[in-house]
């Protein structure tokens, strides 16, 4: 797989265009087989897979990798390799160093394939806003070391802000580019609800990149995200107009208020199981069944292996229809480098590594256990506050965890109800991230 200009080209030199399903092996290592059979099943042409490389989650073992690169080269799918460990983070070295080691242990596997793989050297690197620089300079850095070592693939890239923001990839893609010696990068927004709140936000992002003449795609997006609706249907829409490719989240495997974004259930990851959000994605008329071609026999998949009936499944009358008058809105002018109000694009993260698997130590209404410390990750729509500990979601014990009522702190954030640090800002002031926003460490307590 090759870049040409803005195009995606395959070995045989034809246009590939990605239509694929995110799929999260690191924490469902036994349903990726499956759930690569079931996606090729229904027309996919990709496939996105979670990797880990031990920084955070599980290690992804070379022998793992080895069998996701069999799997989805007999199922004819290009597969995208993603790190996870790395989301949100603002440090140069998880991705210079520690992605960069992961990578060089799986040269040779990946080079072999390299007609099918393409990596994705971090997923969502660099969580904050306004630091364009920071993103710019160090993905210069990254494909330059990706090269030196000896990876031959093509290299995709997230945007900062959760893959959300759009400024630093449409202002830097070119210098980026130009480190790549192989000029074979890929540039990769996703699409949650500040980057989709809306179609002026959706298109500002989509056309300002387009313009640069990179290629790019969609590496992810979903219907809702924090209680805030994403124009799904418009993105789809233009990406088919427009010959963008993209890869929906996420097959399976979501937990807390993230499993609405399970494209089938978690139960059976079956794809005679599709949800609602399922359905739009491989039977509208922008989905995939109508639009994904496989690389290398470029056959089209409109007759793809699923029971289900294509004109019930084309209706848009799925209860997420798309709103445009959520009240998420993109607004990142604070004077505090670490406190951007729209960080809420992290949830896709929380999604990603969410799991469905009920704890037996539960003593709240949802079987969820309770977490042991109080950072909170998503808040539901009850009011409950969500954590992530262990690879699986618990829940807060707001009984124990607790901003001891003091309200709102300083620049008018929260205080923290947890007492990690993550940020030290100029006046000393100590913050945190929680629910997927910035917030202020309480001193008296911590």
């Amino acid at each position: 797989m090759h870049v040409q200009g803005s195009k995606l080209l395959d070995g045989n030199g034809n246009e590939f265009i990605f239509r694929g399903i995110n799929i999260a092996h690191a924490w469902y290592t036994d349903k990726t087989e499956f759930s690569i059979n079931e996606i090729n099943a229904l027309g996919a042409n990709s496939a996105r897979i979670v990797l880990a490389c031990g920084a955070k989650y599980t290690k992804t073992s070379y022998t793992e990798v080895e069998k996701i690169i069999g799997w989805c080269e007999k199922a004819g799918l290009v597969c995208v390799l993603e790190l996870h460990d790395f989301t949100g983070s603002d440090n140069p070295s998880d991705i210079t160093t520690t992605a960069l080691n992961y990578w060089k242990e799986m040269k040779d596997l990946v080079n072999t394939h390299k007609d099918y793989i393409i990596i994705n050297i971090a997923n969502e690197w660099q969580g904050s806003w306004n630091k364009g620089s920071l993103w710019g300079n160090t993905y210069s850095s990254a494909v330059k070391s990706m090269r030196n070592i000896g990876i031959q693939n093509a290299i995709m890239i997230d945007a900062s802000g959760y893959g959300q923001e759009t400024g630093p990839m449409i202002n830097y893609a070119q210098s980026v580019l130009s480190a790549d010696p192989n000029k074979n990068v890929i540039f990769s927004y996703h699409v949650y609800s500040v980057l989709g709140k809306d179609n002026t936000s959706l298109y500002s992002g989509f056309d300002g990149i387009k313009a640069k003449g990179v290629c790019w795609i969609v590496g992810e997006f979903g219907w809702w995200q924090n209680g805030g609706d994403v124009v799904y249907k418009s993105l789809m829409s233009y990406c088919n107009s427009n010959r963008i490719g993209w890869i929906a989240w996420s097959w399976s495997g979501n937990g807390g208020i993230d499993t609405c974004l399970d494209l089938t259930s978690s139960k059976t990851f079956s794809r005679n199981s599709l949800s609602d959000w399922g359905k739009y994605v491989f039977y509208s008329n922008d989905g995939i069944k109508y639009s994904s071609k496989k690389a290398y026999n470029g056959s089209n998949n409109n007759n793809s292996g699923s029971s289900s009936s294509s004109n019930s499944n084309n209706s848009n009358s799925n209860s997420y229809s798309n709103s445009n008058s959520n009240s998420n809105s993109n607004s990142n002018s604070n004077s505090n480098s670490n406190s951007n109000s729209n960080s809420n694009s992290n949830s896709n993260s929380n999604s990603n590594s969410n799991s469905n698997s009920n704890s037996n130590s539960s003593t709240n209404s949802n079987s969820y256990s309770y977490c042991n410390g109080c950072s909170v990750t998503s808040t539901g729509s009850d009011g409950s506050k969500w954590g992530w500990e262990n690879n699986k979601s618990c829940r807060i014990n707001t009984s124990k965890c607790n901003n001891n009522g003091n309200g709102r702190a300083t620049y008018g954030y929260p205080y923290c109800y947890g007492c990690q640090v993550t940020y030290t800002s100029n006046d000393g002031i100590c913050w945190g991230w929680e629910n997927n926003n910035s917030c202020v460490i309480n001193n008296s307590r911590c």
